[in-house]
C-alpha cells in the first residue's frame, strides 16, 4: 500500500508539473490507478515539496520489474496531453536520479 501512494502521488504531481491538467493527463492518470490496484476515492496525494522526504526511500526499494512499470506510467502520464514539457521532463528526471528508476519511454 505505501507503494501504491508513493506511485500515485508521483503520478499526480508529474500531471500537475506545468500548473495545468489536461485532460488527455488526468484520464491517463485514471486509466494507471486500474493497473496498480489502487481504489481509494479520498486519497490525498503527497505534495510535490514533501515527496522526496515521503516517498523516495519507498520508490528506491520497489522491485525491478515495478520500477519498470512506474517509469512506463511516468512516460505515458507526461505525454498524455501531447507535450513532454520542462517542468514534466525536469520532475521525470529527478525522480528517475533520484530513485533508481530506469527511463522506459513505451
Amino acid at each position: 500500500m505505501e507503494e501504491q501512494k508513493a506511485v500515485v502521488s508521483v503520478l499526480y504531481n508529474l500531471a500537475n508539473a506545468d500548473f495545468c491538467t489536461h485532460e488527455g493527463e488526468d484520464e491517463c492518470l485514471r486509466g494507471c490507478l486500474p493497473e496498480l490496484e489502487f481504489n481509494q476515492p479520498d486519497f490525498v496525494p503527497i505534495q510535490r515539496n514533501e515527496l522526496q522526504k515521503q516517498t523516495y526511500e519507498t520508490l528506491k526499494r520497489m522491485t525491478k520489474e515495478k520500477k519498470r512499470t512506474f517509469s512506463r506510467m511516468m512516460t505515458r502520464v507526461s505525454r498524455a496531453d501531447g507535450h513532454f514539457g520542462p517542468r514534466e521532463q525536469a520532475f521525470v528526471k529527478e525522480i528517475l536520479l533520484m530513485c533508481d528508476v530506469p527511463f522506459v519511454h513505451k
